[in-house]
């Protein structure tokens, strides 16, 4: 074996034939120096002899992993190139002084290769990036294309070109759109790989911080400031406990950190880059997941992850790559352990609460993210299952994964490896070693600390201004907001969940189709003869059907759709995908609803009156289900505008309200205002809408027949020669909406609008103002 290199961060030291070499803490004489006071000061050794190469633990606090496996201490244990070594935060990795082919598919950062990057292009012509072993440089990220990119040589220049990837490649912070000359000075971004002409690649989740905050401080409208300025670092591959009083700025922070609620001043770094300047590179390679569960109950964990993976993957993942990643996730977390119940198959909502937590955080590690953020997951959970539940994410770290958790279970303790204590009013008090924490406060358990830390004079004595420590910033990268994935594959994919989580729900299912009939069947109870009641009753139904439906189907699942939209979710699909839905729904109503009137009206005909029913069946259906479909918009822009379920249900009544009183059924509209408030309305162009096209049926049929002379009857009767009859009169007539004088002197206008056509261009208006009020109500639940 020829000499190996050391190679850790930027660094590399040479190690020789009958060599040892100490891993410590910076300034205590080791040869790999770590700087972090989690590592111990001698803490590991690494020798090689008979061209053998050894690591030995040296009865280090917090332990040495090998391949992500905790080693014993004292015993030396043989290793090769290739394997992972972690000590606390730095990845060590052992490998060959003569560059292989292999060294261009990961983290290039050793001066060997510097000189050979632009000698390999030149040499191969061309280098094509991305997750399949086919590539010359293999990213195995899950957010990385199968085919990404391609870096070639022609005409003397070094160029990058984007082989329409699902997540772009970037070149000093622009999009590529047309293939980009390269200079030395260039960084090319793809996923969290940072690749230059001269320094080859490099893999910015191997920095040293996963999380840095500098100055970073949140202050509200009206002044009060959630959390006090503070600079923290947080190391990857650190399971961190984010502890405090309650009200004392916990989630704030987490929020801050995520992106999910931005500081109003300082910065946060992820891998040193800049969370604002790149959030749409960040957002994908980070997991979150709040208090409230990010999953359906409706659905089965398969379909839940199944689905996930569609959304959150790029469209050239495979559904056998998707079903492995699923087993993987699943088996990460010990969501398998009983044999005898195939957790893939069982229905969500079925779940225990630690469980579904575990799912949500399943969905979450399907796109492999280097930071997990987790608000208060162990609230819900028993003392058993908080256990298995945080050994779970112990695992996760000693697999690279960086994960910060918001707690108040002082028994937590016991899992994480850092602590940051938050006072009341967001003062930053502590941050550590979990296991030095009560020392640093000068009391005996946690306990005590919550009681200090929730006394204002107390947290100034503890409080820790930010650090005058210069973050390392990656300025050359800066990401902004790009167009979202494929529109219509992310489209589809919201629509066929959708439609299973409906289908799932049989009781709601049940209860959508027993409406029309219900409310179909009064109809015909109370009305003993076709009238502009019935006419006014099917509007005003189909308003309800379309609102109703609609009402809470945003505000219940806006913990899913503000996590989703985080990550990739366009808001158009989103308001899309729910109105398609919606709207078979709607259909399926409408046809059975007129399919009841029109049957029973149709028998129970008035005498002298055999043509008077429900006319046209067909048009009535199209007409009710338009009337549905835009009232679906209505429930959604409540659904979307109220925080709260219980808000949405308040208002739905009142909102239904003014459908039936200033549709000019009740009272005729006699004053420019109620007339002005009417046009807003879809119960009174519904209702004029319905009269009108039993007008023109009739218009049409006394063409042919000489028989057909009304549309309506009304009472009271008149009194001719032969005595007392019924008098035809038509729908629009009967209805009576306007007082005719107004009109005549120019005080109301609704004669202007006296056609159908009329009628179905204002309910678009109405509709597109209502998408506009639902996109607006969504967008500003935007994160940065």
């Amino acid at each position: 074996m020829s000499n190996v290199l050391i190679k850790y961060r930027n660094k590399t030291v040479e190690l020789s034939e009958s060599q040892s070499v100490l891993i410590g803490r910076m300034r205590y004489g080791a040869t790999v120096e770590i700087d972090d006071p989690l590592v111990g000061r001698k803490h590991a050794m690494i020798k090689k002899e008979n061209n053998q190469i050894f690591i030995k633990d040296l009865n280090s606090l917090n332990g040495t992993y090998l391949n992500g496996n905790k080693m014993d201490t004292d015993v030396w244990t043989e290793i090769t190139k290739g394997d992972e070594i972690k000590i606390v935060s730095e990845l060590i990795e052992i490998v060959d002084t003569e560059i292989s082919e292999s060294s261009y598919n990961t983290t290039a950062e050793i001066p060997a290769l510097k000189s050979d990057f632009k000698q390999k292009i030149i040499d191969k012509g061309t280098l094509s990036i991305g997750r399949s072993s086919t590539n010359e440089i293999v990213l195995k990220d899950p957010t990385v294309s199968r085919l990404h990119a391609r870096i070639y040589f022609e005409e003397g220049k070094f160029w990058v070109e984007d082989l329409q990837s699902a997540n772009k490649t970037y070149v000093n912070g622009r999009e590529v759109k047309e293939k980009v000359h390269l200079k030395d000075s260039d960084d090319i971004i793809i996923s969290f790989y940072s690749i230059n002409l001269i320094y080859g690649i490099i893999n910015l989740k191997n920095q040293r911080s996963a999380i840095e905050a500098a100055a970073i401080q949140k202050k509200y409208p009206n002044n009060k400031i959630g959390l006090q300025s503070l600079s923290l670092e947080i190391p990857h591959s650190t399971f961190v406990a984010l502890m405090g009083p309650s009200g004392c700025g916990k989630s704030t922070l987490l929020k801050c950190l995520n992106g999910d609620n931005p500081a109003t001043s300082g910065e946060v770094f992820i891998h040193g880059l800049s969370l604002e300047k790149n959030f749409n590179l960040i957002k994908k390679k980070i997991g979150y997941v709040p208090q409230d569960d990010i999953i359906h109950k409706e659905l089965t964990v398969y379909k839940t992850l199944y689905y996930a993976a569609k959304l959150r993957l790029p469209d050239d993942t495979t559904d056998a790559e998707i079903d492995k990643k699923i087993d993987k996730v699943i088996n990460s977390l010990n969501l398998d352990q009983d044999k005898d119940k195939n957790i893939k198959e069982s229905k969500v909502g079925s779940l225990s609460g630690g469980q579904r937590k575990r799912i949500s955080i399943a969905v979450e590690l399907l796109t492999e993210p280097t930071i997990l953020f987790l608000d208060e997951p162990t609230s819900p959970l028993d003392p058993e299952t908080i256990e298995n539940f945080l050994r779970s994410l112990q695992n996760l770290t000693k697999n690279g994964t960086t994960i910060v958790m918001v707690t108040h279970k002082p028994e937590d303790l016991n899992y994480v490896d850092q602590v940051i204590f938050l006072g009341v009013q967001g003062h930053l008090t502590y941050k550590g070693p979990s296991n030095h924490m009560t020392s640093h406060f000068g009391v005996n358990n946690i306990v005590e600390v919550y009681s200090k830390m929730s006394d204002v004079d107390s947290v100034s004595d503890y409080y820790q201004p930010p650090s005058e420590k210069s973050f390392k910033k990656n300025t050359s990268v800066t990401i902004k907001r790009d167009k979202p994935d494929s529109l219509f594959f992310q489209l589809y994919w919201l629509i066929v969940r959708y439609l299973k989580i409906k289908l799932n729900d049989k009781g709601n299912l049940i209860l959508l189709l027993a409406q029309p009939i219900i409310i179909a069947g009064l109809i015909c109870l109370v009305f003993n003869e076709f009238s502009t009641g019935v006419l006014f009753m099917i509007a005003i139904s189909a308003i309800w059907f379309g609102v109703s439906n609609a009402a809470k189907e945003i505000v219940s699942e806006l913990s899913v759709y503000r996590r989703e939209r985080m990550f990739n979710l366009n808001i158009h699909t989103y308001i899309i995908s729910k109105w398609f839905v919606l709207s078979i729904v709607a259909l399926v109503q409408s046809i059975i609803f007129i399919s009841i009137i029109y049957i029973n009206f149709k028998v129970n005909v008035v005498d002298g009156f055999p043509d008077v029913y429900l006319r046209s069946y067909w048009e009535s259906i199209g007409f009710m289900f338009y009337l549905s479909f835009s009232a679906t918009l209505m429930g959604l822009f409540l659904s979307s505008y109220f925080s709260t379920t219980e808000k949405v249900m308040t208002v739905v009544p009142i909102a239904l309200m003014p459908q039936i009183m200033l549709a000019g059924v009740m009272t005729r509209i006699d004053n420019t205002l109620v007339e002005l408030l009417s046009f807003t309305t879809l119960g009174r162009w519904g209702t004029e809408g319905l009269a009108r096209i039993q007008d023109s049926t009739f218009i049409k049929n006394e063409m042919e027949s000489d028989s057909l002379k009304s549309v309506l009857y009304t009472a009271p009767s008149i009194n001719s020669e032969s005595g007392t009859e019924l008098v035809g009169i038509g729908a629009m007539k009967r209805l009576d909406l306007y007082n005719e004088k107004l009109i005549d002197d120019g005080i109301l206008v609704g004669s202007m609008f006296d056609s159908f056509t009329a009628n179905m261009v204002i309910i678009a208006i109405l509709n597109i103002l209502m998408y506009l009020l639902i996109y607006y109500s969504l967008k500003r639940k935007d994160s940065i």
